[in-house]
């Protein structure tokens, strides 16, 4: 990861949906034109920030901050909408903008301050955005990377559902595109569009990569059940199970988990 989170948080403002997000907390114009002026430095080491800036009033202290000229590559993530000149200015300074005001659909906030604190951000998506012109969809990853893949892609598959592109979300704290009550797994759309994490997941095969919450994640979509379908355990719990954040689960969770999938806990890592 080479990428720090900046959160703008006006002073008497804090954002108590990110309140445990591990990030830089910028309240002022001076802490926001020295942070810009760092990761400008920065940029040429590969190193980069993410911005969040989650409300109205951050946006405008950002937007009054900031120099008027590109700080390099920088990614910022809005979730209020801003006026048209203001968002004109924000793409010249930043590499990649963010936007609910663009038709960019974000997970629900809980889930998508997860997806930003997570150290494999890069490998869950955080938003998606139609571009219906193209025949495509742009899917955003926890770094506010893009990529574009194609509808073509998401086809029925042995009878299963239609997708449908007037229904369309990231779900599963990132782990999961959702078009309808069609389902394609984040990792399977890395692997097909991203050499670099092709690289990395044959990489992990290679050192014998069976681990749990990938093959828990690929059950649970094979029996067709949400990551809240689990009694007893918080969606969060299964999420950070199969992102491979918790490698060894209490024997009381992997029995909850068993006893609901219908397969043995020692069966489990099989599939």
């Amino acid at each position: 990861m080479h990428e720090e989170l900046l959160l703008v948080e006006p002073r008497g403002h804090a954002s108590t949906a990110f309140a445990r997000l591990k990030a830089a907390r910028l309240r002022s114009q001076a802490a926001i034109r020295t942070a810009a002026s760092h990761y400008q430095r920065q940029a040429r080491y590969g190193r980069h920030a993410v911005w969040i800036a989650p409300s109205v009033s951050a946006m405008r202290l950002l937007i009054n901050a900031l120099p008027r000229r590109p700080v390099g590559d920088q990614r910022l993530l809005s979730l209020e909408g801003v006026d048209g000149d203001d968002h004109a200015l924000l793409h010249v300074l930043f590499r990649f903008v963010v936007s609910v005001d663009e038709g960019v659909r974000l997970l629900p906030t809980e889930e998508l301050a997860e997806v930003l604190g997570s150290v494999d951000r890069s490998d869950l998506f955080s938003g998606v955005a139609l571009a219906r012109s193209n025949d495509a969809v742009i899917l955003y990853r926890g770094n506010l990377d893009p990529l574009v893949v194609p509808l073509a892609w998401f086809r029925t598959r042995g009878g299963g559902p239609v997708p449908d592109v007037a229904d369309l979300a990231v779900t599963d704290f990132g782990l999961t595109i959702r078009l309808g009550k069609y389902e394609a797994a984040s990792d399977a759309i890395l692997y097909e569009f991203d050499d670099e994490y092709r690289r990395r997941a044959k990489r992990r095969q290679l050192e014998a990569d069976r681990s749990l919450g990938g093959a828990l994640r690929r059950l649970r979509l094979q029996k067709g059940l949400r990551q809240s379908d689990f009694p007893g355990l918080t969606a969060k719990e299964i999420a950070r199970i199969e992102r491979g954040e918790v490698k060894k689960p209490h024997q009381r969770t992997l029995a909850a988990i068993a006893k609901r999938i219908g397969v043995a806990a020692e069966e489990i890592s099989t599939y």
